[in-house]
């Protein structure tokens, strides 16, 4: 283990390592990238922690690029070969008033005290070549153990930031733990706390969770914990979906439509605003449930239709359908898929005429122009060779004579 952990630590890393000790100090990779690598896995990212204050560490990594994004709490970010390093101070923390941020700190030099003010005993780990792992409170035992469990008390630890309560079920979910007892407690006693979070936050949080293999088991201890009135204040999923997300992409929006499937569409986006989603995130969320409210495509017509009309959306509309409702989907994704390569499914805009020419050439009223062209779209629909000027106005004309 020891050894799949030491080659796992990338240059970049090493040659600030080698920087810092040249000059006297230390510095250690930290936190995520060393559960990462004791677990096998590749790391997102690579943060450390050092004995030299943060003006100090400006002055020794001065032949790299350094950033000062947050030296009242000890951190500068390093560029080291185009990778931005996060390296934050030995320091123990204050009271958290605001839920996030210590109200104050101070600098240590000894890093198993600032391993002390970390969230889990998986993330509370330290690494140097010369010195090894630094593991204080037996993160390595619950890696092996599959424990997620808090460092010192879970209750101070969620006081402290009370969105650790929702990190505590996003890692369980990601590595597929179990929750230490008393962790689990913490987090029940101080759900409520996650009221003073920035909806953000807990969106961020909310995805990730999603994103994970576990995601179903973590709803579930959720809910039993009390947690998910504070992270679905409108509309709590209804526990008998849990499981659907197993069947489906780990995709955030895809899986965020599935638990609030038999919501309404309003109460949907109303919820992804509160959490402040972007518009981007909230047409994917809508417009899947919008795909999965439609009829199957059973022809090259109807497929047409469900393409234009849910296009961006249409898969995972289709894979909601199989997922919620056990359908199967596999002629009508064929049916789409095909559609979607002959690029017959033709919009509004793609008509070979527009409502101007249609009010010029056969008269139509403008109050009565979009309704036409829904017609002469649906007809192009049933037989893309209508997508001519020609044929389209004759069709026209057709529709008006019989007072349609």
């Amino acid at each position: 283990m020891l050894e799949r952990l030491a080659a796992g630590i990338p240059d970049y890393i090493l040659s600030l390592m080698d920087a810092l000790e040249s000059a006297g100090r230390r510095g250690y990779a930290v936190g995520g990238c060393v559960r990462d690598l004791l677990l096998g896995r590749v790391p997102d990212d690579f943060d450390m922690t050092s004995n030299a204050p943060p003006e100090e560490l400006m002055r020794i990594l001065a032949a790299y690029r350094v950033i000062p994004t947050g030296l009242q709490h000890g951190t500068v970010t390093v560029l080291s070969e185009g990778h931005p390093v996060e390296i934050t101070t030995h320091r123990t923390d204050g009271t958290y008033s605001d839920s996030r941020h210590p109200d104050t700190v101070t600098f240590t030099e000894r890093v198993e005290e600032d391993l002390a003010r970390r969230d889990f005993t998986i993330n509370a780990m330290a690494y140097h070549p010369e010195v090894g792992i630094v593991d204080p409170y037996g993160g390595r035992r619950d890696l092996a153990r599959g424990v997620i469990r808090a460092v010192g008390d879970p209750q101070r630890r969620f006081r402290e930031d009370a969105l650790r309560i929702l990190r505590c079920f996003r890692f369980a979910a990601k590595l597929q733990f179990e929750i230490e007892k008393e962790t689990e407690r913490g987090a029940a006693i101080l759900a409520p706390r996650l009221a003073d979070i920035a909806v953000e936050r807990i969106l961020t949080e909310l995805c990730k969770l999603l994103e994970a293999p576990g995601a179903d088991k973590a709803l579930f201890r959720m809910e039993a914990a009390g947690v998910l009135p504070y992270v679905f204040p409108e509309a709590i999923p209804d526990s008998a979906l849990f499981d659907t997300l197993n069947a489906l992409p780990p995709e955030a929006a895809l899986r965020l439509a599935a638990l609030l499937s038999d919501k309404a569409a309003a109460t949907v986006e109303a919820l992804c605003r509160r959490l402040h989603a972007s518009n981007a995130f909230i047409k994917q969320v809508v417009g899947y449930l919008a795909a999965y409210k439609s009829e199957l495509p059973t022809d090259a017509y109807t497929a047409r239709r469900f393409l234009c009309h849910h296009f961006g959306q249409e898969e995972g509309g289709l894979a909601l359908h199989k997922a919620l409702n056990g359908e199967n989907i596999t002629a009508a994704l064929d049916l789409v898929r095909q559609v979607r390569r002959d690029r017959t499914a033709v919009e509004l805009r793609r008509l070979a005429l527009n409502g101007r020419e249609l009010q010029e050439q056969v008269g139509v009223p403008p109050a009565e122009t979009g309704k036409l062209l829904l017609y002469l779209q649906d007809q192009v629909w049933r037989d893309p060779a209508c997508n001519r000027r020609e044929t389209l106005l004759a069709l026209a004309r057709q529709y008006l004579s019989k007072g349609e």
